[in-house]
């Protein structure tokens, strides 16, 4: 595994992250002894089994018993940030299940459950007959920069999603519009020991000319991720850490803000 940065303390522990990204954020394959459906809807429930959607076209092999072992069952998220002229990679989440297929009785909670997750109410009526399974997890493995880390089943069944992930869209847009330049400016203006404690993996960031630009592509209830852009066009991620939880997207402004002041008034 890769060396933690000090700005890696500052992150959502790994069973929370796992958690909030099979509750539906992110791109979903579901692979089983070597068959893989892409393009898969995925949420988890209270007990923090995850449901899952396939395509229409997905032929699934025979579940267990008379299936392949559950041990070849996975789940694998990836999420990224959007950009105008690229797709960064934040988290890669692989979830191994247990399957079996949600009972009749069952499947309009189920549903519903992914139409929130996913904002696809109006969706619902064109989901009949899609195969809805659901997965009791084993284990998980959650990779974001800078390292790996395996979670169990009962820290994935525990650990409470990121309640900022609901409306991290929001927020990510107050910031891209409020403090982009804000941000760009007191970055620029960081002392080489406040740089060194805000990089969380990328190449060495020498000084201020390095930086060309800074782009706000994450945001969870303990800091804000933002990627710098070098002027010879190598990127890093660089982590703000909130010294409280956000409440809206106000607050996440107010909370990076804070973030950056206290890291430029560290270069005296």
């Amino acid at each position: 595994m890769t060396a933690a940065s000090p700005a890696s303390t500052d992150l959502l522990t790994a069973a929370v992250t796992a958690r909030t990204v099979a509750a539906g954020s992110g791109v979903a394959v579901l692979a089983v002894a070597g068959w893989r459906s892409h393009g898969v809807l995925h949420g988890c429930d209270e007990q923090g089994r995850v449901v899952l959607l396939l395509p229409p076209d997905a032929v699934l092999p025979d579940l267990p018993p008379v299936g392949p072992h559950p041990g070849t069952c996975v789940l694998e998220v990836e999420r990224s940030a959007a950009l105008p002229d690229a797709t960064v990679p934040l988290a890669s989440v692989q979830v191994w299940l247990e399957l079996e297929e949600v009972p009749p009785s069952e499947r309009p909670a189920a549903l519903e459950l992914l139409a929130a997750c996913h904002s696809l109410s109006e969706a619902l009526r064109s989901w009949r007959g899609r195969r809805l399974l659901r997965g009791t997890v084993e284990h998980a493995h959650c990779h974001r920069a800078p390292r790996c880390e395996e979670v169990d089943a009962e820290e994935f069944a525990a650990a409470v999603p990121d309640p900022v992930a609901p409306w991290e869209a929001d927020a990510l847009e107050r910031l891209r519009v409020d403090l982009r330049e804000e941000l760009l400016d007191g970055l620029r203006r960081a002392s080489p020991a406040a740089r060194s404690r805000m990089v969380l993996d990328g190449p060495a960031w020498r000084g201020t000319s390095d930086l060309a630009d800074v782009l706000p592509v994450a945001v969870d209830e303990r800091g804000a991720t933002v990627l710098g852009v070098l002027s010879d066009g190598d990127r890093l991620h660089l982590r703000l850490p909130f010294p409280s939880a956000p409440h809206d997207a106000d607050d996440v402004v107010d909370l990076t803000a804070t973030a950056l002041h206290e890291a430029v008034a560290a270069t005296a």
